[in-house]
């Protein structure tokens, strides 16, 4: 388990990353080749992000480069919700109460 600081710089790569993603989610106007450029920058920024933020030795950063991309985005969502004050508690209620809304629909 890794300590996650909340100091300006790391919220500022946080807030930066989340901008990127939410970016990446408007891509009707894009080129192909554009969107490509995007998400292997999202890519990129998110293993930096997980790197930097967690402060991962080189092991870490080997087992980070082999998980899948959904994952490394499930550690990414997971930490930006530590940073923001959630506990785990409040992480697994957020996630069942959005599970719930989906059924309905």
């Amino acid at each position: 388990m890794h300590e996650v600081k909340t100091s300006n710089r790391n919220m500022e790569k946080m807030y930066d990353l989340q901008l990127l993603m939410a970016k990446a989610d408007d891509v009707a106007n894009m080129e192909p080749v554009e969107i490509i450029k995007m998400q292997r920058g999202m890519l990129h920024d998110s293993i930096d992000f997980l790197t930097t933020i967690l402060n991962l030795n080189k092991q870490e950063i080997d087992k980070l480069g082999d998980l899948e991309f959904a994952d490394t985005i499930k550690v990414v969502n997971y930490t930006f919700e530590r940073m923001m004050g959630m506990s785990d508690e409040d992480i697994d209620l957020a996630a069942k109460k959005q599970d719930a809304s989906k059924s309905k629909d």
